[in-house]
């Protein structure tokens, strides 16, 4: 479940809730109804439909709308981007049918996906299954395994089925980092998304903190090394040391990256960071159209992008790691 404590520099002199007003001015929210069934997909999309699409899947308490700086900004620059929010499953392996009607309803024979937390564990589930479909994976703050959170929960899991939704609701509230100290930008990111939980429905939530607290683990995947960047938030989040630990060693070969920025919400409170890293990722595939808006890239982008360093090596010699400099700070073309 999603949350954590979170000390990051504000970025920007505007709220998100204003933000995202402006983005919902531009990009309306989409659904689709899945056939035979009272399942309803929402969804944001933006960009040239002509590209292999880049869909985005967030964890238990979010939203599609988590994702707007990333659609916004990955779209402008010639990106076909996806933000999807599912409907109630009872199961990963139901999940990943739901998944596929929705792709196939977007069109789209293969996809880049995008998955923080729960919705990370999601895709995992779905590469497994339908690999063809499938042709990379970013994990943001997720795990491949539920059996920490399943253990957690103890007997409270097999009740959430007959809770009422102010429970549930409750639950999930509870979830999100309460006091200590945190700057602005994690702040506006945690009350945010406490508010977007409020349009969730009392079958979304029963749904996601059982999918969340069941125990499962994912399949053995035949993608690639190159295929897989883990992205994980700098300090503690609430996916316990032990599946980062292991979601770093299950895929040993992967391109592995620290952000800066802390908590489980980066792509909110420091969207351009967690934007170039996944720019980065997709670069490796050509599914790429060009800058339509004119919005090309700084000056010395292609040799100041990250590095990539073995996840092991990563954590038990920090010293060797260099230091990230956002290639787009200070530029006076920006």
């Amino acid at each position: 479940m999603e949350g954590g404590r979170n000390e990051v520099v504000v970025t920007s002199s505007s709220s998100i809730v204003s933000d995202f007003a402006a983005f919902r001015s531009d990009c309306p929210l989409k659904k689709f109804a899945q056939p035979h069934s009272h399942l309803e997909w929402t969804y944001f999309q933006a960009g040239p439909g002509d590209a292999t699409p880049l869909v985005f899947l967030h964890g238990t308490s979010s939203t599609a709308a988590a994702f707007f700086y990333q659609v916004q900004s990955l779209s402008r620059k010639g990106y076909y981007v996806i933000s999807a929010q599912y409907p109630a499953f009872s199961s990963p392996e139901e999940w990943c049918k739901g998944f596929d009607r929705f792709l196939d309803a977007m069109k789209c024979r293969a996809a880049h996906i995008v998955g923080a937390g729960l919705g990370g564990f999601l895709a995992q589930h779905y590469a497994a299954r339908y690999p063809a479909r499938v042709r990379s994976l970013v994990l943001c703050n997720s795990f491949a395994s539920t059996y920490a959170f399943a253990a957690r929960a103890g007997t409270w899991s097999s009740l959430i089925p007959v809770m009422p939704s102010m429970f549930l609701r409750q639950a999930m509230q509870d979830t999100l980092p309460q006091g200590g100290f945190m700057e602005m930008s994690a702040k506006q990111a945690i009350d945010w998304v406490g508010q977007q939980m409020n349009d969730l429905s009392g079958e979304d939530l029963a749904s996601r903190l059982s999918l969340n607290c069941t125990g499962s683990q994912v399949p053995s995947l035949q993608l690639e090394n190159r295929q897989i960047t883990i992205l994980e938030s700098n300090g503690e989040t609430m996916v316990p040391d032990e599946l980062r630990r292991q979601l770093r060693i299950q895929y040993g070969g992967a391109s592995f990256a620290e952000l800066k920025s802390r908590g489980d919400f980066p792509y909110l409170s420091r969207p351009e960071e967690v934007t170039l890293f996944i720019e980065v990722h997709m670069r490796r595939f050509g599914d790429f159209i060009g800058y339509p808006t004119g919005d090309t890239p700084a000056a010395g982008y292609l040799e100041e992008l990250p590095s990539w360093e073995d996840p092991l090596a990563l954590r038990e010699e920090p010293e060797r790691r260099q230091v990230w400099k956002n290639p787009f700070e200070d530029d006076d073309l920006l």
